[in-house]
């Protein structure tokens, strides 16, 4: 199935179009953490209740759910770039329409359309990201791209700092940005510099869905990744949404929390960043293996930490951990698709994985309601980090036998 002419072009593409992936990547990981963030200083003047806080911080997801399935799907048939740059633009824009809303209503609303604009744009970054690597290095090149995410967590959550008791800036920010990088995608998509799919029998032709995502001997690691993703985005967003709360009930101090979130996110970047040359050899297995097997330990020891210093490096060795399932389940996605339907497939992933980061935070609040301690919500998680690590490690087994 031939994509537009002016998404592709002939070679790999410039370099320009890689470090505008990795900016939106970083625009992700700042979309992530900004609501909670923000929503403690809006909530009081707005007079938000708990339950209009729990629409507006699950509006984004659905948002991406919905923009994960379609946008990927959209993209193989009109092109990558072209799609890429209309997603970023639109969660831009509602990021900055979220910035000047003036109600619950109007928050819940922006934000599902930022979640849209973002879903629609995470599945072709990833795909886009596989397709323009130099051979042999598709996934160090993804697993690279995925060290973005940190960094733009570690940034909202300065900027917060920085800001104040102010929340719209936050929102300002993380609109212009995206507005900015969507425009120069364009650009770039207008004049032929950069190629979203490459010739492959199954760009010639229009493939279903379903035989996508199962045909030929897709059906089990299209499962394996699904599984894996599902349970590790459960792990990620209960870290993500209850990590400062649950610090706060062990003892730690505000200032002690912060730094505990900056040290995840600042093991989370180092940990992407050395494990990802690993991904493109026979020892891809490893990364799996090492990083899902210290989740439960690092969870086990984080529950019965005492010093709050303890902690925070516990916290920074936790986060190179669970970012690294995530790097490692992005950057092997890609290559289990035939060229032309890695939107499909990185979509259908990308949406499990919002499942599972819906259920995150309601599986914590559900382990708290029920009298559970603090560190038993973290003990709690454990099980589901084995789920997790056993799909992903038989997943990455498979594709190298596969691969020879």
């Amino acid at each position: 199935m031939a994509t537009t002419t002016s998404d592709a072009g002939q070679g790999r593409a410039r370099p320009e179009i890689a470090w505008l992936c990795i900016a939106i990547a970083v625009l992700e990981g700042f979309d992530l953490q900004v609501a909670g963030v923000a929503a403690p200083r809006f909530a009081g003047p707005m007079g938000l209740d708990s339950d209009t806080l729990g629409l507006f911080f699950s509006a984004s997801t659905f948002g991406l759910l919905f923009g994960a399935l379609f946008g990927g799907w959209v993209a193989d048939r009109l092109g990558r770039i072209s799609v890429l740059a209309a997603s970023v633009f639109a969660f831009g824009v509602a990021s900055i329409l979220t910035g000047l809303a003036s109600n619950g209503t109007e928050l819940i609303v922006t934000r599902f359309l930022t979640g849209l604009g973002l879903g629609g744009a995470l599945p072709n970054l990833i795909a886009l990201t596989s397709e323009n690597a130099a051979p042999g290095k598709e996934k160090r090149a993804v697993a690279y791209l995925y060290c973005g995410v940190p960094i733009g967590g570690a940034s909202v959550s300065l900027a917060g700092a920085i800001a104040g008791d102010a929340w719209r800036p936050l929102f300002f920010i993380g609109g212009a940005i995206p507005i900015a990088v969507g425009i120069a995608l364009w650009a770039f998509r207008s004049i032929g510099q950069a190629r979203s799919s490459e010739s492959d029998p199954a760009h010639d032709r229009k493939a279903g869905v379903l035989e996508s995502l199962f045909g030929a001997d897709r059906a089990v690691p299209t499962l394996l990744v699904w599984l894996s993703f599902f349970a590790t985005l459960i792990i990620l967003y209960l870290v993500l949404n209850w990590l400062p709360t649950l610090l706060s009930g062990m003892g730690f101090s505000a200032r002690q929390a912060l730094i505990a979130q900056l040290a995840f996110n600042g093991g989370g970047f180092l940990a992407c960043l050395i494990s990802a040359p690993l991904l493109d050899t026979k020892r891809a297995w490893l990364v799996a293996l090492i990083a899902f097997s210290a989740i439960p330990v690092l969870l086990f020891a984080l529950a019965n930490v005492v010093v709050p210093l303890a902690g925070i490096v516990l916290a920074f060795f936790l986060g190179g951990a669970i970012l690294t399932t995530q790097s490692f389940l992005y950057a092997m996605t890609p290559p289990i698709y035939p060229r032309g339907t890695g939107g499909v497939g990185t979509g259908a992933a990308v949406a499990w994985g919002r499942i599972g980061s819906i259920a995150g935070p309601l599986y914590g609040a559900m382990l708290l309601s029920g009298n559970a301690q603090e560190r038993e919500v973290l003990i709690g998680t454990i099980p589901i980090a084995l789920i997790a690590g056993a799909a992903a490690i038989a997943l990455a087994l498979r594709l190298q036998h596969r691969s020879g």
